[in-house]
């Protein structure tokens, strides 16, 4: 009898055991499985004094589709300066924010780089097949400055991508999606590296200009009060879009985004945007304001102007006629009183 209690007790236990397992697999699985990843790449890396190299932001949806991206990513600024951002590559295509060049000096000032953007159609990871890791959201290139070789010591740095970084689900509900992160850890060795630029090196090889695109424009209540405003948007398969500029009529040049509130709501003069991309190279486009045409009178309306104008001029003619015809008259009235 105690055997077989036993045997009953111990399947029980068994039993109770699998049931909690299994509980915890279903609970945690939703969290981890269906979890998107945004990662920094490389993972782990060494780099020498007076190293340049870039680490790349790439994103794994893990089967599902995604439309909208958020990064924030912070470095040790005192050890790392940044360099520069290439967005070329990127799955993104519409941006609502990134840093320029004209950025730099405040993201080493604060050590944070916050760029983002969507997906027209959404992402929905690698196509199968694919050799290549297209799923790169960009690139932040960093430099670490040289020092004197013997007097520093061993670093290990890390590059993190905040909380507050957010991915949303291409569901049209802008669901957002639970998210896993993953930083990059950069050892520093205390000895000076080859000091090789690549990013220098491939903006020197970028010599073309961003595509030609349209200016727009747009005018709504919902949207600056109103007003006239235009849109414009292009892109740069080389080293990508750095900044715009909107120059109206004699105005000076302003760096801009879209959709830019326009200063002249007449409408009446020259508009023009320029696009510069990494490597300094620049598309400008130019909206010129339409011509307004002299109003057209309707036919019949012409014929009764025409019409008119020969009836005055009839009536001053037979006037002028009746005048000449009655100082004629009385001249020869006068003549004949004198004789």
């Amino acid at each position: 009898m105690k055997t077989q209690n036993s045997k009953v007790k111990s399947q029980k236990f068994n039993l109770g055991l699998k049931t909690l397992i299994f509980g915890l697999v279903f609970l945690i699985l939703p969290v981890f499985v269906f979890a998107a990843s945004l990662y920094l790449d490389p993972k782990e890396e060494e780099y020498y004094l007076g190293d340049h190299f870039g680490i790349k932001i790439r994103i794994d949806p893990e089967g599902e589709c995604i439309n909208t991206i958020s990064v924030d990513l912070t470095f040790p600024n005192e050890i790392l300066i940044f360099e520069g951002a290439d967005f070329g590559d990127s799955i993104i295509t519409i941006w609502l924010e990134k840093p320029s060049s004209l950025d730099a000096k405040k993201i080493n000032e604060t050590g944070k780089i916050s760029f983002s953007g969507g997906i027209p159609g959404g992402y929905c990871g690698r196509i199968p097949g694919d050799p290549g890791l297209t799923n790169v959201v960009g690139e932040i290139w960093f430099f670490i400055p040289s020092m004197i070789v013997g007097e520093v010591k061993e670093k290990e740095v890390e590059i993190k991508i905040l909380e507050t970084s957010q991915v949303f689900l291409n569901d049209g509900k802008g669901t957002k999606a639970k998210v896993n992160f993953q930083n990059s850890k950069i050892k520093i060795l205390p000895s000076s590296g080859e000091a090789t630029n690549q990013w220098k090196e491939k903006l020197a090889k970028d010599g073309i200009p961003p595509e030609p695109f349209e200016i727009q424009i747009q005018k709504d209540p919902l949207i600056f009060d109103g007003k006239y405003f235009i849109i414009f948007h292009t892109t740069d398969k080389q080293t990508g879009i750095d900044y715009y500029m909107v120059k109206e009529g004699e105005r000076e040049w302003k760096i801009a985004s879209s959709p830019y509130l326009l200063e002249n709501q007449n409408l009446d003069e020259e508009i023009k945007v320029k696009a510069v991309d990494r490597a300094g190279n620049e598309t400008i486009v130019t909206y010129y304001p339409k011509v307004k045409k002299t109003e057209k009178l309707p036919l019949t309306q012409k014929l009764s102007e025409r019409k008119r104008i020969i009836t005055i001029s009839i009536v001053l003619a037979f006037i002028l006629s009746s005048l000449s015809i009655f100082l004629i008259k009385r001249k020869f009235s006068f003549v004949k009183n004198e004789k």
